[in-house]
């Protein structure tokens, strides 16, 4: 099946709101928008705080300290920053593409959409048991249909790296049907405490247990209008995705790429050199050098072989050397359980480097890349690689000797004593004496950096403004550990540019 080139995330659709200023980083402005949708998307762990928004705001500035101190030093010209923000700017164009595109040909019934409201108001909880094969999913259903309790199954499946809550899920059951349609569709033949037969997933096989579905009956005006709005949200997105795939499909006919085997197995020693253990590339043949009078080479360093044609279509043609700058940026999850695997893996990522490249020249011609809200999201996530360059460049001051970690062992010696009172040798405990000095100096080493580039830069903010704001945001007592994932797309990214979860590290 043809992969779909975008699956949209509703709350990633442009966002017109409060565009006045509430804070300014030297040149740079944070708007009222910007904030409250960074906090939507962000962290838990600032949500928990009773000056929530404020603190949100605060790592906002950090950031966008570090993001200039990058810029001063030229860190834009990087190909960390360069390449990383056109694959980002391409990304927001095949957005575009898709909405006018693709979602504009969406249209539903009003019969549609009152079945779809209630089914997005319609709570799922369900659990369910992981097994590597279908031999061992049938003997978990044989023991079912014998009687054996579906609490006592699922609890041997857990252990001290398996919690319960990594095997259950709260959600609706419009959302289950978008997300995974083969299980939502299974859950919905079951009644509560009853356990679906085996499934198959992509990673061994799982059966289900629906443990309670429900539906609130008494809502609001305000929450029925906004489970319509969720549903047809949902709804569109599930139906434009389908829309999506024929035309993908359609775009690559139309071109006919061609995949050349040379530059295949090349490609496909790149990667086997980065993931693959010598002794499986040697068991699946797989040569990662080549011969010189120097003696072995790695492929990568031969300009002849990284200009090899990977790619044709018409008079054009993808090099290796393309796709490896496709894929550094991107690092994708191979399967490496055998060599077929592998090699079909590596054959799919070739396919969607065509598929990016085609949709993204189609946004281009359409004007894409030129429209306002393509720039501003666009710098949103310069902001965030510059950042993120910039942090990697003070954490690189950080310098741990040896000398000091064995310092560290001779003060907390007796700390380190094991359950039966030993103390380990010090190698034995060197990685955890490592990681202790190192949260230590990270949090001194930014505190300290942050503090001189504030004093250099300049920070203002509007502190009645975002008082406001922070007043209008209800106060969640369990704020969820989420992270919202773009799926899809020409680049793999979360949905929003939001403040990173290491500043929780930060004392």
């Amino acid at each position: 099946m043809m992969p779909l080139f975008l699956a949209l995330l509703t709350a990633a659709q442009p966002i017109v709101g409060d565009t006045s200023v509430v804070a300014r980083v030297g040149g740079i402005a944070i708007t009222a928008d910007e904030l409250l949708t960074s906090y939507e998307f962000g962290p838990a762990f600032v949500k928990r705080s009773p000056d929530r928004l404020r603190r949100h705001l605060e790592y906002m500035i950090n950031e966008r300290l570090l993001a200039l101190e990058a810029l001063r030093l030229g860190f834009d010209t990087t190909s960390f920053v360069s390449e990383r923000r056109e694959a980002l700017a391409e990304d927001l164009a095949v957005e575009q593409l898709y909405r006018d595109v693709i979602l504009s040909r969406v249209h539903l019934s009003d019969d549609q959409i009152a079945l779809d409201a209630v089914r997005a108001g319609t709570t799922v909880l369900m659990r369910w048991i992981y097994c590597p094969t279908e031999t061992e999913a049938l003997r978990v259903q044989n023991d079912l249909l014998r009687g054996a309790p579906f609490d006592s199954l699922f609890a041997r499946n857990l252990d001290s790296l398996i919690s319960e809550g990594s095997r259950s899920l709260e959600t609706t059951v419009l959302r289950l049907e978008r997300d995974n349609p083969i299980v939502a569709a299974a859950l919905e033949r079951l009644h509560e405490g009853e356990s679906s037969g085996p499934i198959r997933g992509p990673d061994g096989v799982y059966i289900f247990h629906l443990d309670r579905m429900m539906r609130n009956p008494l809502i609001t005006q305000t929450e029925a209008a906004k489970l319509r709005h969720d549903a047809v949200a949902m709804r569109s997105r599930m139906i434009a995705d389908s829309l999506a795939e024929g035309y993908v499909r359609a775009k690559m006919m139309e071109s006919n790429p061609v995949i050349k085997a040379e530059g295949f197995n090349i490609v496909r020693a790149l990667i086997g050199d980065r993931g693959l253990s010598h002794d499986t590339r040697v068991q699946w043949n797989i040569p990662t050098t080549y011969w010189t009078e120097a003696g072995p080479q790695p492929i990568s360093t031969s300009g002849t072989m990284m200009d090899r044609p990977l790619v044709t279509f018409g008079a054009r043609t993808f090099t290796v050397r393309d796709y490896a700058r496709w894929y550094d940026i991107r690092q994708f999850q191979l399967d490496t359980r055998s060599p077929e695997a592998f090699n079909s893996s590596v054959k799919r990522t070739v396919w969607k480097m065509v598929q990016d490249r085609l949709l993204s020249e189609e946004a281009s011609s359409r004007g894409m890349f030129e429209r306002t809200d393509i720039v501003l999201r666009s710098r949103e996530w310069r902001t965030k690689l510059l950042y993120l360059a910039g942090r990697s460049h003070v954490m690189r001051s950080i310098q741990i000797t040896d000398n000091d970690l064995r310092q560290r062992y001779s003060r907390e010696r007796k700390r380190l004593r094991d359950g039966s009172g030993q103390i380990p040798a010090f190698e034995a405990v060197r990685q955890r004496l490592w990681e202790v000095e190192y949260a230590m100096r990270e949090s001194r080493t930014l505190n300290d950096a942050i503090a001189g580039l504030r004093k250099r830069t300049g920070v203002w903010v509007d502190e009645t403004k975002v008082k406001e704001l922070q007043d209008s945001i209800p106060a969640d007592s369990r704020p969820l550990e989420a992270v919202f994932y773009k799926p899809g797309g020409t680049f793999p990214r979360v949905a929003f540019p939001t403040i990173d979860e290491a500043w929780e590290r930060l004392k």
